[in-house]
């Protein structure tokens, strides 16, 4: 006999490490990305599927795959754990004025330059005690907005696929050739450039990496691959050691020049392409606080960019957060 599942937040726990699992499709990066262990991780799945009387992860493949009971729990473990986001943020709204926490995610190519802009506005215009930040890719932002765990998200992606959301948009930049300050040879021709410097990737399991594949891919231009990587630090650092070119947007090259690193900025010789950076946050909840801290953004990541050595002109438009 199946003992009952009493409805208590170890429920919650199980169900947020379930659905963070899901997400990520390791156990090892659910427990990480939650502040827990991988044993505890596994703990909870364990006594969910206990509780449940049925098997919801096979873990023998590598991603994890969900059994059907996996697939049926996910689908109402999403608007379970909504729910009980709400009634949380209901209760803290009844509660306590102003609100305790903040939690915002970032792009880590600028969270580092947003930090002290979020920290600052947080507390001396909205009188918040308590900042929380994560640094994470926009695939990372989509599944905290969803899953309720992130009030705002500096982004990428306007996740325009998820509902009860709104947007602000803060810039559109275009992708530019970064090349190693010391080299000296041509590069108004990339298939030619890729010969004497291969190109150095985002992964392309990233936004940025897939945006770039899919740009290449668009204007027929086949480039041999050498390495990839999934934070901007690491691929310029390739770059900066004479060990390739790379194609990069300009909010990706901020850390990369205030660390010092040896980097050519120029023109991108073929079809232009850009993306946009976004602010992101749940819907009615926040007040006017996402936008006030759209355009604070905008002017902290204006001003970085702006001092960044040799930028082409046009690089960046800066759009309206109130439009």
């Amino acid at each position: 006999m199946v003992r009952q599942l009493k409805f208590d937040f170890n429920l919650v726990r199980a169900l947020e490490v379930f659905v963070t699992v899901v997400e990520t499709k390791q156990v090892t990066k659910a427990a990480t990305m939650l502040g827990i262990t991988q044993s505890a991780a596994s703990q909870h799945l364990m006594t969910l599927e206990t509780a449940l009387g049925a098997k919801l992860i096979n873990r023998a493949s590598r991603p994890v795959e969900l059994t059907k009971a996996g697939v049926a729990l996910h689908r109402r473990a999403i608007r379970v754990l909504g729910e009980v986001e709400e009634l949380r943020s209901d209760i803290r709204r009844i509660e306590t004025a102003p609100l305790p926490l903040l939690r915002i995610c970032m792009l880590p190519s600028i969270a580092t330059t947003l930090m002290s802009t979020v920290v600052s506005l947080a507390r001396e215009r909205f009188g918040i005690p308590e900042i929380s930040a994560f640094a994470g890719l926009a695939t990372d932002h989509q599944m905290l907005l969803r899953n309720r765990r992130a009030d705002l998200a500096v982004s990428s992606d306007s996740l325009i696929d998820l509902d009860g959301l709104v947007r602000y948009p803060i810039l559109r930049e275009r992708f530019l050739l970064i090349t190693p300050q010391a080299y000296r040879g041509q590069t108004s021709d990339l298939a030619a450039l890729s010969q004497q410097l291969p190109l150095v990737r985002f992964s392309p399991s990233t936004p940025v990496g897939r945006r770039v594949d899919q740009h290449l891919r668009r204007i027929r231009l086949e480039l041999p691959r050498s390495i990839d990587a999934d934070r901007a630090s690491m691929v310029l650092a390739s770059v900066a050691a004479n060990r390739g070119f790379t194609i990069l947007s300009p909010t990706l090259l901020i850390d990369g020049f205030v660390e010092g690193m040896k980097l050519n900025i120029k023109p991108l010789p073929i079809a232009p392409f850009s993306r946009e950076i976004t602010l992101v946050a749940l819907e009615k909840e926040l007040g006017n606080l996402p936008q006030i801290f759209a355009q604070a953004i905008g002017d902290t990541l204006l001003d970085a960019i702006n001092k960044l050595p040799g930028l082409p002109k046009d690089t960046v438009r800066r759009l309206d957060p109130n439009s």
